[in-house]
């Protein structure tokens, strides 16, 4: 499951009650990058934009799914050229 910018925040509420300041950041790093980030990992960043704010873009989701599977299903691109 993607660990969304909203979904990270309530996990370090929720890391901040049980462990406290300075070890709520290192489970949440610890989450986030020893877990999600590692080599046998793909991951990958959605990002976009709202019409008020083109050229400002955000992070709306990430997705790290084994790269076992993805090898499986590599698309070679989505247009012709």
């Amino acid at each position: 499951m993607p660990l969304r910018g909203r979904e990270a925040g309530e996990c370090y509420r929720k890391f901040l009650r049980r462990y406290g300041e300075t070890d709520a950041r290192e489970k949440l790093r610890e989450r986030r990058y020893e877990r999600l980030v590692t080599p046998n990992r793909a991951v990958h960043l959605f990002i976009g934009n709202i019409a008020a704010h083109p050229r400002a873009f955000m992070r709306l989701g990430l997705i790290h799914p084994r790269r076992s599977v993805v090898a499986r299903g590599v698309q070679e691109g989505l247009f012709s050229l």
